[in-house]
């Protein structure tokens, strides 16, 4: 017997509420505190203005909005809950217990090793163990990622929006400026590294909290809840290696930056369905710079 299903409404409103009051209390309060420019990480030399790191998220936002073209249902209908919540659970606890075991570990003064375990571990933590898991808790709803997306306005209509969004993260007004050459070792290790930053980071991070995780909470709990809890584990993955000094602080800083960047790349995947979209955002913010020196 096929098991019917929808959304929670409580679960969903309760989800939709909460996230929206985490995502506004966060810049007030970093705003009425004083802190209205922090480091975008804890290694990072230069601040960036609290606006600088809100304006291209948002932008991005409105012009998704916007554009009228988007992709209404390209989920499939939730048949089987029991067994997509057991899904979407398992990878949210993935997302969730990560981040603290290795913020324990920095606040121990081991910031060197919590640096070479985040490189070594991510493909094994953020796609191995969740393919097993997906796999060892089946659903009879296919959630499968397709990268060859059919239509071809899922390619074009995200372009302005990506387009914004990485001018005014790196060349807008509010910017930070742009490293120099002095900034970073040598070429062929910088290469090599913003290599396996693009796989690790761009590619990888995109694929797990957007293409898995936040596809499976759309489904249970609608667009606008899926996006923003997906964007909320999103910003606690960057606890340990975006460390402000005390815990408070670096709760607002990543819920202002990263958060409002995962709602941003979120928004792309659930109106258009074509993950090279979020991947190129992710590409913008994190590699563009490095190719402008």
């Amino acid at each position: 017997m096929t098991e019917k299903t929808g959304t929670r409404p409580g679960a969903a409103w309760g989800i939709l509420f909460g996230g929206l009051a985490v995502f506004v209390a966060a810049p007030v309060l970093l705003l009425i505190t004083g802190h209205d420019a922090l480091k975008p990480s804890a290694d990072s030399a230069k601040e960036l203005s609290l606006a600088g790191a809100l304006l291209p998220a948002l932008a991005g936002l409105l012009l998704i909005h916007g554009i009228p073209l988007h992709a209404p249902k390209l989920l499939p209908e939730v048949t089987d809950r029991r067994g997509l919540g057991r899904q979407a659970t398992a990878l949210a606890l993935i997302a969730f217990l990560w981040p603290p075991a290795l913020y324990l570990v920095s606040a121990a003064g081991q910031q060197a090793l919590v640096r070479d375990i985040w490189a070594l571990a991510k493909p094994l933590v953020f796609l191995a163990l969740p393919l097993i898991l997906l796999r060892v808790l089946p659903a009879r709803d296919s959630f499968r990622l397709t990268w060859r997306p059919r239509q071809a306005w899922q390619w074009l209509a995200p372009i302005p929006a990506v387009l914004v969004f990485g001018w005014l993260s790196v060349l807008g007004p509010l910017a930070p400026p742009l490293p120099s050459a002095e900034d970073y070792p040598d070429p062929v290790y910088l290469a090599v590294g913003a290599t396996l930053t693009f796989f690790t980071a761009n590619v990888l991070e995109e694929v797990f909290f957007r293409g898995m995780l936040q596809t499976r909470l759309e489904a249970l709990f609608g667009r606008w809840p899926g996006i923003l809890l997906s964007a909320l584990l999103f910003a606690w993955l960057h606890l340990p290696t975006h460390g402000q000094g005390s815990l408070p602080l670096t709760l607002g800083a990543i819920v202002a930056f990263q958060g409002f960047f995962g709602l941003f790349t979120g928004y792309l995947w659930s109106r258009y369905r074509n993950l090279w979209a979020p991947i190129a955002a992710h590409t913008a913010m994190n590699t563009l710079p490095l190719l402008l020196m």
